[in-house]
This record gives structure tokens, sequence and C-alpha cells, in this order.
């Protein structure tokens, strides 16, 4: 019996130690919002964003509304019929809505072709470290 017991113990530390997927931060989820759209934009304008970087479209970012009190830099997660994917604020946008997310082309290929343009009815979440 002890060492059934030592053997369970062993393999739960080994599941709980297991490190996370690659591309998902390891986070908690915060202020889940349903309803959102994102639409792409091509970042690679030579220009800095909003929030001073040098952007590139291979990277998964977005840029939230003028009105947004998310902060540069905040992770967010997003999903749309079952896909998950994440990306941090790295711009902003200054024809989005408050419930509107502009993404990287990178991003935004996760949940659609190009050709589509905007998605609509996503889950999106900041997440908290």
């Amino acid at each position: 019996m002890f060492s059934k017991t030592v053997i369970v113990a062993a393999i739960a530390s080994l599941i709980a130690a297991a490190p996370t997927p690659a591309g998902a931060p390891a986070a908690k989820r915060s202020s889940d919002t349903y309803g959102n759209m994102a639409t792409y934009y091509d970042a690679e304008t030579g220009n800095a964003g909003a929030c001073g970087n040098y952007l590139s479209n291979n990277d998964r970012f977005l840029a939230v509304s003028m009105n947004s009190d998310i902060p540069c830099g905040k992770w967010m997660g997003f999903n749309v019929n079952g896909k998950t994917s994440y990306g941090y604020v790295a711009d902003k946008c200054a024809s989005c809505a408050d419930n509107h997310y502009d993404m990287s082309m990178t991003l935004f290929n996760e949940f659609a072709d190009y050709s589509q343009g905007v998605v609509n009815d996503i889950w999106a979440w900041e997440l908290d470290f």
C-alpha cells in the first residue's frame, strides 16, 4: 500500500510540474467578454506603434481602442469557434470601438483567412500573471 501511495504521489508531482504548451502564457484569466470583433492590419509601416515598439507582422500582438484602459504589454487570450490564441497589446487603434481588436496578421490568421477581413463573436480576456 505504501509503495502505491508513493508512486501515485510521484506521478502527480510530475504532472503538476509539466510545462504549459508552447505559446500559452502561464496566467490566470480575468474579465472575459463575448461579442467582440477582430480585424487585422499591416503593422510594418516603418513607424513605431503607439506603445513605442517597431512591430513585425510575424508577431502575435494587437491594437486596442484609444479609449481602452488595457495597458501596453498586457497579454490577452482570444477564442473563436474553439480555437484559442494569445497576443499582447502593442498598439492603439483610433478607429476601433471598445470591443474591437485590430490584430497582427499572424494572430488574425490563426482564426480566419485574410480574405474574411473581420471575425465576429469572439471571446476575449485579459491575462493576469
